[in-house]
């Protein structure tokens, strides 16, 4: 019993090493090109073997003029629709600055950078 828990194992390790470097790495950046900072919360769900799925929430800055990763992974399924990454994205409102709908594939740019995938929402308009 104690061989095959211990094949069992190997081989999931294995199969999860695989299985990881057939998708591509991707870059979800978002970008500020505003006078002023944007502020923004973004949500994901995170699948974990001991706390099982969760969603997982954080808050961002973006500085004037500048951008950030909000999120970085493997590519698995749904890669052309970039605003199914995420289950919530809220850009807080600032005056005097139209903002960008996240919720929308075309507001999503692909590009490559180093090779890797990415995906640059602008947060306003």
């Amino acid at each position: 019993m104690k061989k095959f828990t211990l094949l069992l194992c190997t081989t999931y390790i294995l199969m999860s090493c695989l299985s990881t470097t057939k998708t591509p790495m991707t870059a979800f950046i978002v970008k500020n090109t505003s006078d002023k900072p944007i502020s923004f919360t973004a949500s994901v769900i995170k699948m974990s073997v001991t706390f099982g799925t969760q969603e997982i929430t954080r808050s961002f800055t973006v500085k004037p003029h500048d951008s950030m990763i909000a999120r970085q992974t493997y590519f698995k399924r749904d890669g052309d629709n970039p605003q199914r990454w995420f289950t919530k994205f809220e850009i807080f409102p600032v005056d005097g600055i139209m903002m960008s709908k996240p919720e929308k594939s075309e507001n999503w740019i692909k590009g490559e950078k180093d090779k890797v995938p990415t995906y640059t929402f602008t947060l306003n308009k």
